[in-house]
């Protein structure tokens, strides 16, 4: 209880500038498509976004429960639970590898700050805690499986993640195989068919309830369709985007990585009832970052899918540290064996410090951006409202529904998946029912690089989201909207009176 105790007090210092500043934009997406399917609205066909309809309910279930909070602070909780149910289940992990002590302390300790940390973890709302807790738990079983009960809840455990994050796919295929490895050779094809059907049984439930609303169509076009075009488009330049995000992000794990390779270079000889475990954590791993790199671009908490890994790694790279300064007679001998790891536990805390408030800093500026606009807002006529660009969460903030299916503007400019079809079923959405209002938050000031100009000229910050289909929609506006006020930078437009 002390342990966990400690993780909920770490997860939640880790988490707190989410909870002062507000959502990411994908916290904010999940949130808005939540909220939206709270009310009524079909996702993918009604709410747009790529994500597998996991992230969608379990928010949705948040919201449900602690709406009365504030949806954020109801996401938030959610993550913090989560960020703990991590550290939880690498201590579980560990010891039933049979590490004890303070190595599975410090080691639970680290998973939860790599899972919590914002500059990985943006303050919640995302899609790989969650599932990194799933594989997490469906390993702690498949340490040592048996039963054929206890695999078919692997299966399950893996089936679920798969539906949140994919990002956890490879972690969670190399546990299925784990799981498989522990069972008697005899009772391996049952064992195979145990696990299919738990990981089948989730998604089969999930399809055959997006068939039944009738969003089928369009969640294949999103999560496959969309995620092709996505993964495209950050090819040529995903590489020079990602690397002071990766340089970053290690930077801030190394105090969990430097114990982790010790950990990776244990003799497994010696440890024989850690073996398979200890090979699939290093299977985990690789086969994590090779996802990512055939993705063609890195965002930091893609590292949250190697909380648990590492975290287990790093549990057996320190109980040797704990053997060798037991070993060590000399004070001496023992400062030399620590110095390392306090050393990258140094280097960890202040490149997370600087690097967290970097990050902090970006999402801060929006959010008091969206909270100055939101208060106009409230004083326009009331009724819908388009958002131009990519800031979802000033439609919460202003307490204002979007005018159509978008709720931010990237899946209309992504090269391979933008069409001029797709724009024209836009505006005729818009000139069935025109928003209220129109709000242009492409950049932090008129003129400024940004997002796609709207009426206002501006060079295009691009990062391969940029193909420019969208001048039907700016004669829309053009044509029907007036410049009512400049808020914070962003141009704010209402629609004309009618002309008698």
């Amino acid at each position: 209880m002390a342990l966990i105790a400690v993780l909920f007090v770490v997860a939640a210092a880790m988490l707190a500038p989410g909870l002062a500043v507000g959502p990411s934009l994908d916290a904010s997406v999940f949130s808005d498509v939540a909220s939206r399917m709270l009310h009524g609205v079909t996702p993918y066909v009604g709410a747009w976004d790529h994500k597998p309809p996991g992230i969608y309910l379990v928010t949705a279930g948040a919201q449900a429960t602690l709406g009365w909070l504030g949806p954020w602070t109801a996401e938030w909780l959610l993550s913090l639970a989560v960020s703990v149910g991590i550290g939880i289940s690498v201590a579980a992990g560990l010891a039933r590898l049979g590490v004890t002590g303070w190595p599975r302390s410090l080691a639970a300790i680290g998973a939860t700050i790599l899972a919590s940390h914002y500059l990985l973890a943006l303050g919640g709302g995302l899609t790989e805690p969650p599932a990194a807790l799933l594989v997490g738990s469906a390993f702690v079983l498949a340490v040592r499986s048996t039963g054929g009960a206890r695999l078919a809840g692997i299966g399950l455990l893996v089936g679920l993640s798969a539906l949140v994050s994919v990002q956890l796919l490879p972690g969670g295929l190399i546990v299925l195989a784990l799981a498989l490895s522990q069972t008697t050779p005899g009772k391996r094809l049952r064992g195979t068919g145990l696990l299919a059907l738990g990981f089948a049984a989730p998604l089969a439930g999930v399809a055959a309830w997006l068939l039944a609303i009738g969003a089928m169509p369009a969640a294949l076009d999103a999560i496959v369709t969309y995620a092709g075009a996505y993964r495209s488009s950050g090819n040529e330049d995903g590489a020079t985007l990602a690397a002071s995000v990766v340089a970053w992000t290690i930077l801030t794990a190394l105090f969990l990585v430097a114990p982790a390779l010790l950990g990776a270079v244990s003799p497994a000889s010696r440890l024989p009832a850690r073996r398979a475990s200890l090979y699939a954590v290093l299977l985990w791993i690789a086969a994590t970052l090779l996802a990512i790199i055939l993705q063609g671009r890195f965002y930091a908490h893609y590292a949250i899918a190697l909380a648990v890994p590492l975290g287990v790694l790093a549990g057996l790279g320190l109980h040797r540290v704990g053997e060798s300064l037991r070993r060590a007679a000399r004070p001496t001998a023992r400062a030399v064996i620590a110095l390392p790891f306090v050393a990258t536990l140094l280097i960890s805390v202040v490149a997370g410090v600087v690097s967290g408030a970097m990050q902090g800093a970006l999402v801060a500026d929006g959010s008091s951006r969206m909270e100055a606009v939101s208060e106009r807002l409230r004083d326009l006529p009331p009724g819908t409202m388009l958002v131009w660009g990519n800031e979802p969460r000033l439609y919460s903030l202003a307490d204002r529904v979007p005018a159509t299916r978008y709720s931010y503007l990237y899946p209309l400019t992504t090269p391979r998946y933008s069409t001029a079809a797709q724009i024209d079923a836009v505006v005729q959405a818009l000139a069935a029912h025109p928003p209220a209002v129109v709000v242009d938050v492409g950049s932090t000031a008129p003129g400024q690089p940004g997002f796609l100009p709207l009426l206002i000229d501006r060079p295009i910050a691009s990062e391969g989201r940029d193909l420019d289909l969208l001048e039907p929609l700016r004669a829309f506006v053009a044509t029907h909207y007036r410049l009512e006020a400049i808020v914070s930078g962003w141009p704010i437009y209402v629609l004309r009176e009618p002309q008698p």
